[in-house]
């Protein structure tokens, strides 16, 4: 337990480094022209955009989120995604959420939780977009297309006995149906640290975009267990269905801000045992830490 804390804690300080990080958010516009709002951040929904951090940039994600599941509370100590933009088509992710639990001991809700935190692996991945949609009015329809693919390690002995790795495998679509609104759906193949076969999610998503500034989104993302999977847990079979929506804002260029809340409004019953229901809520940032033509552009003109 001890040491699982204390992965959990150098992990955690670790993944808010980047708020004592100096941005340089003080560079002027390029040619005196303001900044455009152009932050694009996979939080906070489960399904991840098709954009890619163009060459240069480094970007940091992060939130907290505050779960309630069959009596016991579970805090999210954050969740952290870094970005890095190492192609007009690829970019390198680094992500980690590691949770505290708080068990409900005897199930009668009193004050006898007994926090147990979890450190969950560090997967390392890559985003590629495969197509970059098209301007001509006959391959509108087509959707842009990415592949992302993670790798999970595990960053303690008692998970690498059981886990080396694990795994997910996404394929991720969007659609821009006006200027203001688009819907993106993605598929995947998840392995996790004890399935023999993968997990599948599929998600859908709807974004809105009143304005530059501000967004909107409500999301549907549902996992399927494979049958090998589902026997293993109790299952006959196993799917869970969420739903999750959201505000985004950015105060400035280089960020941006996020709350949202969500449930699962289908769970498969268990074998013994009834459906395990949940809600969260959360609230996050996305920081675009470097950029490095902005640098570089701001450089030559104070020559």
């Amino acid at each position: 337990m001890k040491c699982h804390l204390y992965v959990g804690l150098l992990v955690t300080v670790l993944c808010l480094l980047p708020l004592r990080l100096k941005a340089e958010d003080s560079i002027p516009a390029v040619n005196g022209e303001p900044e455009v709002y152009t932050v694009q951040m996979d939080r906070p929904g489960v399904g991840t955009g098709t954009n890619v951090l163009e060459f240069g940039k480094i970007q940091w994600e992060s939130g907290f989120e505050y779960t309630r599941f069959l009596g016991n509370h579970i805090l999210t100590l954050p969740t952290t995604l870094f970005r890095f933009g190492l192609h007009r088509r690829a970019e390198l992710r680094l992500e980690y959420a590691g949770e505290l639990y708080f068990f409900d001991m005897d199930g009668d809700e009193e004050n006898d939780f007994k926090p147990a935190y979890t450190p969950e692996p560090l997967f390392l991945g890559t985003k590629i977009m495969l197509w970059e949609g098209s301007e001509e009015k006959r391959l509108r329809w087509v959707p842009r297309v990415s592949l992302m693919l993670n790798l999970g390690l595990p960053l303690t002995p008692d998970y690498a006995k059981y886990m080396p790795v694990s795994g997910k495998i996404d394929a991720l679509f969007e659609n821009d149906i006006t200027s203001w609104f688009s819907i993106g759906y993605d598929f995947g193949a998840h392995w996790n640290e004890w399935a023999p076969m993968p997990d599948f999610m599929a998600s859908l998503a709807l974004n809105f975009s009143p304005i530059d500034r501000l967004g909107l989104f409500v999301e549907s993302y549902n996992y399927f267990d494979c049958d090998v999977n589902a026997k293993l847990l109790g299952y006959s079979t196993a799917y869970s269905l969420y739903l999750d929506f959201g505000v985004t804002y950015m105060p400035h260029p280089h960020v941006q801000l996020d709350v949202y809340a969500g449930f699962n409004y289908y769970e498969t019953e268990k074998v013994l045992g009834g459906p395990e229901n949940f809600a969260f809520v959360g609230i996050g940032v996305a920081w675009l830490v470097w950029d490095e033509a902005r640098f570089r552009a701001a450089r030559l003109r104070r020559q």
